[in-house]
């Protein structure tokens, strides 16, 4: 299976390169350039206002709303508070005046928050600068770089996120000639802070999942302090920009993205941008940047991705073109323009975590490159049960805390379980006769099916579990309802404690036709509960095996989420009812 994928991601990677090297080969040859015309992109004015990310590129550099991956270092680095897994991208950019530029993001999620690093490095590329027809300038070796620091992390969970970016600028112009009238050298500290809102309407309803995720964003950038140093970057030489920006968003299958940009020195430019999935593997964007206030600016922007996921790795390759109109798209976009390419390598790394048995579980994979299921990995029905069964202690098998838990905002009836094993007669007294104490009158037994339910094995997806006792929850409504059936009764808690252990090689079906003689139970229920601590999604898997079956009998799946804690456990314990009162039928 491995190698397939490996196969298919090398199949992808020749194709990109393929198209890349198309592409490059019809760009125009570099037009000739007087000296120091690399200098307004190099500076700060322009380099620190130059986007970074391939993937927010394509789609109309329209990000500040949703900056779901590693371009949330340029665009809102509160943003980063929702990534939850390593990355880091190595990318090329194309810029005007015979730039080029390349990039190195990476993001590291921390106890509380996410940090990134972000370094660029731009350079004049070689160029034969000519005056009159004539060579007389060497090349120059012109170039600037940022390196940045970014942290996001939230504020209110899964609500609102906080960001802030500390970067230093500095640019190299000495190698020029003589009497250019540009400055030497440039260099300054700047700052970036940002706001992400985020809601999610899954989250206080299920029957809301299928609506769009909205966010939307606000970043202040290029906040500069002076600090008098030799060559800083002046308050003239610095644009600063507050950005506003909001999205919609369908998981794995569409996005739509608007921002709008807001310069201390340059007209207000709205930028628009989707992104849509055909398959898991594939991403399709588009995009358009305009200016208002007079200024005719316009630009056309276009991407592809796709990537595969490499066991907990996931590989994914980017290009992004745009194609620049500085004085308007005209008649049939006849108007002069420029077209410039773009394209990243990008590299995540799914978090693995080791449940109580020693298994590695991946984490919930990210909404890029990878299929539509909710959880990374689904365990299979044996290990489900093995879990049960072999994490079985006197405190996990009795029924009071499951109970108590229960009954918080649940009213219930008295409950009626198996009656335990009969105490032991007193001894008898020296020199007294015996009295034998009369026996307790049985309690009131309903149903004659006797029930198993094992407690509720819990998996950490992701995250931090927010109430360990739902699993209590659970089971004390399970219980509840067997109780109140009227065909069940529920087994001695002690006698679980007797359940056997799976042989190496035994097969399912003889394993659970085993456990249930040596139970004495007519119907055994197994639970499994996912938790996704990031997202609070949650989700319980319940196995059900009726006496006489050859293997499992039902299997139910509710979804959920820990906002609708109780609509989940409601859903939980309906669906369990529905289900345990059918298999108690069949044995009629």
């Amino acid at each position: 299976m491995i190698q397939k994928r490996l196969l298919k991601t090398a199949t992808l990677v020749r194709a990109l390169a393929a198209a890349l090297l198309a592409v490059l080969a019809t760009t125009p040859a570099l037009a000739t350039k007087f000296d120091g015309a690399s200098v307004p992109t190099l500076s700060a004015e322009s380099a620190l206002n130059t986007p970074l990310g391939v993937r927010s590129y394509g789609m109309g550099m329209a990000q500040t709303g949703n900056a779901n991956d590693l371009s949330a270092l340029y665009y809102n680095p509160a943003a980063l508070s929702t990534l939850h897994y390593a990355e880091y991208s190595l990318s090329y950019h194309g810029a005007t005046n015979d730039v080029a530029g390349h990039s190195f993001m990476a993001a590291l999620p921390l106890p509380y928050g996410t940090i990134g690093v972000t370094g660029v490095f731009n350079r004049a590329q070689d160029n034969q600068y000519v005056e009159k027809g004539v060579n007389v300038l060497p090349d120059r070796n012109k170039y600037s770089y940022i390196t940045a620091l970014s942290y996001g992390a939230p504020i209110l969970k899964r609500r609102l996120h906080g960001g802030i970016t500390m970067k230093w600028f500095g640019a190299d112009f000495n190698d020029a000639a003589q009497g250019a009238t540009y400055a030497r050298q440039q260099k300054g500290l700047f700052f970036d802070a940002s706001l992400l809102g985020t809601f999610d309407p899954a989250h206080y309803s299920e029957s809301l999942r299928w609506m769009p995720r909205l966010s939307g964003g606000f970043t202040a950038r290029n906040l500069h302090p002076l600090l008098k140093l030799d060559n800083e970057v002046s308050r003239s030489e610095n644009r600063e920009e507050y950005n506003a920006g909001v999205s919609m968003h369908f998981p794995y299958k569409f996005m739509l993205n608007v921002d709008a940009v807001n310069s201390m020195s340059a007209p207000t430019r709205m930028r628009y941008g989707f992104e849509y999935w055909p398959v898991h593997f594939l991403a399709l964007r588009g995009g358009v940047t305009q200016s208002g206030s007079g200024e005719a600016f316009k630009s056309i922007h276009w991407g592809i991705g796709f990537g595969e996921t490499v066991q907990s790795s996931k590989l994914s390759f980017e290009y992004a073109a745009a194609k620049e109109y500085p004085d308007g798209f005209g008649v049939n976009f006849n108007k002069p323009n420029s077209t410039y390419h773009r394209f990243a390598f990008h590299h995540s790394f799914e978090s693995v975590e080791t449940d109580e048995h020693g298994r590695a579980t991946p984490i919930k994979f990210t909404e890029r490159y990878t299929h539509r299921y909710r959880f990374a990995r689904e365990l299979a029905p044996r290990e489900i049960i093995a879990d049960s069964v072999t994490s079985l202690t006197n405190e996990t098998v009795g029924y009071d805390a499951s109970l108590a838990a229960a009954t918080t905002g649940t009213q219930t009836a008295s409950l009626d379980v198996a009656p335990s094993d009969q105490p032991a007669e007193p001894a008898p007294t020296p020199g007294k006769p015996t009295k034998v104490p009369p026996r307790p009158k049985p309690e009131n037994i309903v149903g004659k099916y006797i029930v198993a339910i094992f407690p509720v094995d819990i998996e950490v997806v992701s995250g931090r579990v927010k109430n360990p006792s739902l699993k209590e929850k659970l089971r004390g409504n399970f219980l509840i309802e067997v109780n109140k059936g009227g065909a069940g009764r529920l087994i001695n808690a002690n006698k679980m404690l007797a359940a056997p252990k799976r042989n190496d090689g035994e097969l399912e079906s003889v394993y659970l036709k085993r456990m249930q003689q040596a139970l004495g139970a007519d119907l055994i229920v197994f639970n499994k509960l996912y938790i996704d601590g990031n997202d609070g999604e949650l989700k319980l898997v319940t196995l059900y095996y009726r006496r006489g079956g050859t293997g499992i009998s039902a299997q139910s799946d509710v979804v959920g989420s820990d906002a609708q804690e109780l609509q989940f456990i409601q859903r939980a314990t309906a669906q369990f009812e529905k289900e345990h009162k059918a298999l108690l039928e069949e044995l009629k």
